[in-house]
Order: C-alpha cells, then sequence, then structure tokens
C-alpha cells in the first residue's frame, strides 16, 4: 500500500482528542491535531458512462452515506522505510496501540501524501488522498476520558517499535492484532467471537486435542501466578472458550458482555507479550502451566 505515497504519509485520525498540539512518537513520526471532513454521499446515475467520462446527468441523491470528522494526523516520514518498511503498515501499528491503550473508538478514515492543513491549497493533481477504515462499528467501544495527553503518548511511542517487530516476525501476534484490532467493525458477533478465539487458539495452543482445557489453563499460567487466583481464572476462561465453541458450530449463546470479556481477556494478553518483547514460546508456556517457570 505504501507505494501509493512515494514520499510522506499522514494518517488521518478520526475519533481522538490530543491535550496539546503535538507530540513526537521518535524516528521523525509526528502526531498532531488538524483537522479535515471526509464525507461521501450516495448518488445515483441514470445513464451509461461514456468511454473514458463520467455518467451524465441528472443525477438524485440517495438517503445514507458515511462522514468522518479528522481531528488529528500522524506524520510519518518516507525515510523511515529504510528501517522499518511500508510506511502503512507503521501508520496500522501506531492505530493499534492508541486504540489498545488509549481509546478504542480512535479510527483511520483516511490517509494522504500532503499535511491535511495544506490540502487544500495542494493543486488536484497532486494531492492523493486514500480511504481506509470507513466502515461501521458494529460492537463499537470507547473509554470515558479516552483524551491523547502526555502519559498515553510515552506508554505508544515506547511500545510501537516492540509491536511493530512483534507484528512482522509473529504470525501469532499478527493474527492477535487483526483480531482485537478490526473485531468491532464484524458485523456478526459470532464471526467477532471466533476470530479472537482463533487468536488466542494460535498464541497458546500446543496441540489440537483438550482444547478448551489446555488454551484456558495456558492463558491463566501466563497471565497469573500459581494459586487460587490462577485456578478460578482458568474456569473463568473455560466457561468463556464455551461461548466460542457454541458460536463455532451455529449455535451462539453468547451475550454482548461474553464478546466484551473476550476481548478484554486478548487486550490484556497483548498487553503482557508487547511488554515482554516477545511472544512465548510454547515449551515456555508448558513450563508456566506446571510450575517449572
Amino acid at each position: 500500500m505504501s507505494t501509493l505515497f512515494g514520499s510522506d504519509v499522514h494518517a488521518g485520525l478520526s475519533g481522538i482528542e490530543l491535550v496539546e498540539e503535538s507530540y513526537d512518537l521518535g524516528e521523525g513520526i509526528l502526531l498532531r491535531r488538524t483537522f479535515a471532513h471526509l464525507f461521501a454521499p450516495f448518488m445515483m446515475a441514470f445513464k451509461p458512462a461514456p468511454p473514458g467520462k463520467h455518467h451524465p446527468g441528472p443525477w438524485k441523491s440517495a438517503s445514507g452515506g458515511f462522514s468522518f470528522d479528522v481531528s488529528a494526523e500522524i506524520h510519518i516520514p518516507a525515510r523511515i522505510e529504510s528501517e522499518f518498511g511500508s510506511k502503512i503498515a507503521v501508520a496500522r501499528t501506531l492505530l493499534f496501540l492508541l486504540r489498545l491503550g488509549v481509546n478504542p473508538a480512535i479510527t483511520l478514515p483516511v490517509f494522504a501524501n500532503y499535511p491535511f492543513d495544506t490540502l487544500a491549497e495542494i493543486p488536484e493533481a497532486d494531492a492523493s488522498l486514500f480511504p481506509y477504515e470507513v466502515q461501521r462499528r458494529h460492537f463499537p467501544l470507547g473509554v470515558v476520558g479516552g483524551r491523547v495527553d502526555p502519559d498515553a503518548v510515552s506508554w505508544v511511542s515506547e511500545r510501537w517499535k516492540t509491536s511493530h517487530k512483534l507484528t512482522e516476525s509473529s504470525p501469532e501476534f499478527a493474527l492477535a492484532v487483526e483480531a482485537i484490532d478490526y473485531g468491532q467493525f464484524i458485523e456478526n458477533h459470532a464471526l467477532t467471537l471466533i476470530s479472537l478465539w482463533g487468536a488466542l487458539e494460535a498464541l497458546f495452543s500446543p496441540a489440537k486435542a483438550e482444547l478448551r482445557f489446555r488454551v484456558s489453563a495456558l492463558i491463566a499460567s501466563f497471565l497469573e501466578e500459581p494459586g487460587a487466583k490462577r485456578a478460578e481464572r482458568q474456569k473463568a476462561i473455560a466457561k468463556l472458550y464455551d461461548k466460542r465453541s457454541a458460536a463455532a458450530h451455529g449455535t451462539p449463546t453468547h451475550e454482548p458482555e461474553h464478546l466484551l470479556q473476550t476481548l478484554t481477556l486478548l487486550r490484556e494478553v497483548l498487553f503482557k507479550i508487547i511488554d515482554m518483547g516477545r511472544v512465548p514460546s510454547k515449551p515456555e508456556l508448558e513450563g508456566m502451566l506446571f510450575g517449572a517457570n
């Protein structure tokens, strides 16, 4: 996707409030306030378009469409590709961390090749705008007062390189990022639940047999010290896994709270993996389970 932008990339963010005007995320990446309004009304034409031309009028407007207020942008310089690869991938890592650790309501509806506050003056032929996350959030999440302040920026800036490396090097971690990052956008909640548990299974299933017990026990062992709290956590996770199994077999019994609990569980796992700086190996997980570590 970065080939669409040969120079710098500007990722437009919606649903975000910055306490200060701008923040330095490291490596020349800036998070700063801006404003733009992305909108797409639905229109209908009634005659075929001649080759290479627009559909002739008259046009009629249809109900619906979508719009987003872009209130901040991430400026990613072109030079980082020599070390970190795709600028778009780096933007997605930063978006993932902002959603994971600050406010899950943040979205990225549009990329641009110039700062948004200069685009109005850029010639049409030179400006590139690429709509990105424009779908509806079917399980919308958010936090009260989830503003981006210096502490939130420090949390993101200290972790984005590690998170990006994990996403690039570990298919299991990358799957977990995709599952939690886009879970809000899946219309069918049963599919969301299955995808979240698919990510947890990829991280914690050393074998395909006895998945319910092994996965729940390994997750509990990863998150809790040995003792009664770990045992209770295993039982709670196993009950959530039952909701996944019912959904996977076409007889869903889960409620929205079960989906939220599963999202929260995967979020907790990702927090710990990121702070560890690595995905735990299967032997390491087995050692945690049996008290060898």
